[in-house]
């Protein structure tokens, strides 16, 4: 990617995100008219402009700006920048909170999703790509001094949870396993750690991934596991998978090239490469399995 994009996409994701964070469906009724019209197979389109507009977030090491040089980092960035090679354009990352994704995609401001967990509740609005180029472990967090020494310990405690994420799934079932008092939802994960940091909250559902990298960055981290999540909290028999998401309309021909890169770089083992350069050499991340 060059600088200039890189820098396009980088103030392209501070305002969006703005907009984001004070109505996260405004763009849904913005957008609608203008979206799609598109019939026509967005692919010709993205191939004619020579650049994808991936909706993204920041969330360490899975995906992130860095703020010295603009340039969108992570494990979804170094995936989704291979699958763009292979379509032949640049990417344009936009960054959102969670619960704005779908309306941008609806919208049209954003062509593709850059990594979300299936849901059959995401599947009535959103198209996913065949397969998933890598899976997630969740977590279940506490503070490293006191909180909560097993899920066990969750009866009458209150957790956090991401909005609009699987989490919520996860943090649901936990609720009814073991008479959790309150889930308390955030847009972002920051104020939701900071919360738990507090000790406004005993315990977070949170992305196993992301503890794993922080914790390996800072050994004096503030947080520790309770609990990796099985994948029966999901009420399924792998781990969650990280998906590519289009809109449901337009999008054949775009989701056809995802499918086709991304088979390529995993038959070539370039997802196996970005794992490890993030220090994540669990097997789980690529095979599922837990």
């Amino acid at each position: 990617m060059n600088n200039g994009m890189t820098r396009r996409g980088f103030m392209r994701a501070g305002a969006t995100f703005g907009l984001a964070a004070a109505s996260a469906g405004a763009g849904l009724a913005a957008g609608t008219s203008l979206a799609f019209a598109q019939d026509a197979d967005l692919l010709a389109d993205i191939k004619k402009r020579g650049f994808i507009r991936v909706g993204t977030f920041s969330i360490p090491p899975e995906t992130w700006i860095d703020i010295s040089t603009g340039e969108w980092k992570g494990i979804a960035a170094d995936f989704t920048k291979a699958v763009a090679e292979e379509i032949g354009v640049e990417v344009d990352p936009v960054v959102l909170v969670h619960s704005a994704l779908a309306p941008a995609l609806d919208s049209g401001r954003i062509d593709v999703i850059s990594g979300l967990y299936r849901t059959a509740e995401r599947e009535k609005v959103m198209a996913y790509a065949s397969a998933p180029y890598w899976y997630g472990i969740d977590v279940l967090l506490t503070r490293s001094e006191g909180g909560v020494a097993t899920v066990e310990d969750l009866k009458d405690k209150v957790i956090g949870t991401v909005r609009g994420s699987a989490q919520e799934i996860e943090a649901a079932e936990l609720q009814k396993r073991y008479g959790i008092s309150d889930i308390r939802k955030y847009d972002a994960a920051d104020p939701m750690l900071m919360d738990l940091k507090a000790g406004r909250l005993d315990a977070a559902v949170w992305w196993g991934y992301t503890f794993d990298y922080a914790a390996q960055q800072n050994p004096d981290y503030d947080f520790k596991v309770v609990e990796y999540l099985a994948p029966e909290y999901l009420n399924s028999e792998t781990l969650p998978g990280n998906y590519y998401v289009f809109s449901k309309n337009g999008t054949a021909g775009l989701i056809q090239a995802f499918d086709a890169a991304t088979e390529k770089l995993k038959a070539a083992g370039v997802d196996k490469q970005i794992m490890e350069k993030y220090g994540l050499s669990n097997p789980s991340y690529l095979t599922g399995k837990f």
